[in-house]
């Protein structure tokens, strides 16, 4: 049976000098559309932030009996979107062309740090997931798509790519899989300079780091990783936007063999720094749990904290990072988790707060780290060394590349198969959010744990006063309210929120405005005291 398709054009748009937007046009055939089917639909708002602003009429379409009248609804909020459709009024006929112009979303200093899926103008250049501004249709099946690029208003020399290549992309697929997938157009720097069946690295503004040093060292774990995920059709492009606003972040999509990365040129980050980071978002290749936007509180500490255990433990194996090195991420990331003060919540309860909160971000992360670590532990035991995480992460990656929809169950069947019902006690306990500390011997012989209690992370007022840029909910007790902070303060500056969970910042330095003064005060953001673990070399090692 021929299979439907779409083609897909991206025609990037300036007003005076800077990109605005994109024009997107796509014909489709061997659809029908009944009347009151939805035809295509975008978030309005996704994970915390603006998806493209198309106006509620801002979508024509047309098929063989001419333009076809659309309906603009709104679906009900769920966590993570907020969905606009437009609808058919009658059924179709033959080949259906769509039509609309996404405007980039406007960004300035006092924007808060988020996930990187939305359309952005960075000069004449833009960069967005496809989730932020591709209005498709909700058709489950695979398509025979073809995406190319209309440069035509950008200066000489412009390119357009996305993850899967540059310039004009054929692929089979599914219509999904074209908004899981990045893309960039303008006057593009890359790494290396000639393009490459497999692997680039692509920005618009020069940043203050060396960018083709990241690439070339990020080369080198994507290697490493696809030859520990036995990857059989290796394929990852980079992209590097710069914020106008403090934080450092990036973003991958599932199945999206790309990953967007942003950097501000307020602060200064080293090489060692961005590679760590690339290297967890790297592992996002591979082994994800089906579900995320459904339901992200069921399978983020895996999709998380798989990133975060094999980020470390590839390279470490490798010989690309020193024990010191290693042991140093490692007891980073275990502060982080042991002194967030939200670690303590359910995992479905932290979900509720992801977009808002950025210390319920963190919380699958260390929690889906240190679990891992005590099952990987719990496995070698079971088995008497014969089989570990890296087993079970494998099978359900099998599963995938089988065509098979892996899940959370999958996960509990695989651990259950091998450990019994006592997997499913530890896996409950994780998710209720009662503390993950391992057997002090789980990284025996190499190195060894030791009990270590930890300041919890307190920064003394309500978190959400970094986005409204005004104190409130201060503890009259802490240490905030020691160094002088009060409740109506304006905050002038201020730590990223993505540097506020614990793990390294053992100062908080604020600049606040209060009447006519402006203050200038430090104190340490220290809480009560909370059981943790740190690891040492062992002894013998």
């Amino acid at each position: 049976m021929k299979r439907p398709t779409i083609h897909l054009t991206l025609a990037p748009y300036l007003t005076a000098g800077e990109a605005s937007g994109v024009r997107v046009t796509y014909t489709l055939s061997g659809l029908r559309f009944e009347t009151g089917q939805t035809l295509c639909k975008l978030p309005e708002l996704l994970f915390g932030i603006d998806g493209a602003k198309v106006a509620a009429d801002g979508i024509h379409a047309a098929d063989e009996l001419g333009p076809l009248a659309l309906t603009h609804t709104r679906d009900e909020p769920t966590p993570s979107f907020t969905m606009r459709r437009w609808t058919t009024q009658r059924s179709t006929k033959g080949d259906v062309t769509v039509e609309y112009a996404a405007p980039v979303r406007i960004v300035d200093f006092s924007t808060a740090n988020g996930p990187l899926f939305d359309l952005r103008a960075e000069g004449c250049g833009i960069s967005a997931g496809g989730l932020g501004f591709l209005a498709l249709p909700e058709q489950d099946g695979i398509f025979e798509t073809q995406t190319q690029w209309d440069l035509q208003e950008l200066p000489v020399g412009a390119r357009g790519v996305s993850s899967h290549g540059e310039g004009t992309v054929r692929r089979t697929t599914t219509l999904e899989s074209l908004t899981f997938t990045f893309y960039m157009a303008g006057v593009l720097h890359s790494y290396p300079a000639e393009p490459d069946p497999t692997y680039g690295v692509f920005w618009l503004s020069e940043p203050t780091f060396d960018a083709s040093l990241i690439g070339q060292q990020g080369r080198i774990l994507y290697e490493e990783m696809c030859r520990f995920f036995r990857e059989p059709a290796p394929g990852f492009r980079i992209f590097v936007r710069k914020h106008p606003y403090p934080g450092l972040g990036g973003s991958l999509l599932p199945g999206s063999r790309g990953y967007m990365f942003g950097w501000g040129d307020t602060e200064t980050h080293t090489t060692e720094e961005l590679t760590r980071l690339l290297a967890h978002e790297t592992v996002h290749n591979w082994p994800l749990l089906d579900g995320f936007s459904h339901d992200p509180s069921q399978v983020s500490w895996y999709n998380e904290g798989i990133a975060e255990y094999y980020s470390m433990f590839i390279p470490h194996r490798a010989g690309l990072l020193s024990d010191d090195d290693f042991l140093r991420l490692l007891n980073k990331r275990a502060r982080g988790y042991y002194a967030n003060p939200l670690q303590s919540l359910s995992s479905a309860a932290a979900a509720g707060l992801y977009w808002k909160d950025w210390r319920a971000q963190r919380v699958p992360y260390g929690r889906g780290l240190l679990y891992l670590i005590d099952t990987d532990h719990r496995l070698r035991q079971a088995s008497q060394g014969a089989r570990s995480l890296d087993d079970v992460v494998r099978t359900i990656l099998e599963r995938d590349r089988a065509g098979q929809r892996v899940t959370l169950d999958d996960w509990l069947e695989l651990v259950t198969g091998e450990m019994g019902e006592s997997a499913k006690t530890a896996f409950e306990a994780m998710m209720s959010g009662e503390p993950v500390l391992p057997d002090l011997d789980c990284l025996m012989p190499r190195f060894t744990a030791i009990e270590s209690p930890i300041d919890e992370f307190d920064i003394g007022f309500a978190y959400y006063s970094f986005k409204t840029r005004t104190v409130s909910g201060l503890v009259e007790t802490s240490e905030a309210a020691k160094a002088g902070v009060r409740d109506g303060d304006l905050i002038v500056r201020s730590p990223a929120a993505h540097t506020i969970n614990g793990g390294d910042l053992t100062e908080i330095a604020l600049t606040l405005r209060r009447g006519g003064k402006v203050l200038d005060l430090a104190y340490q953001p220290r809480g009560k005291k909370v059981n943790g673990l740190q690891w040492t070399k062992s002894p013998n090692s």
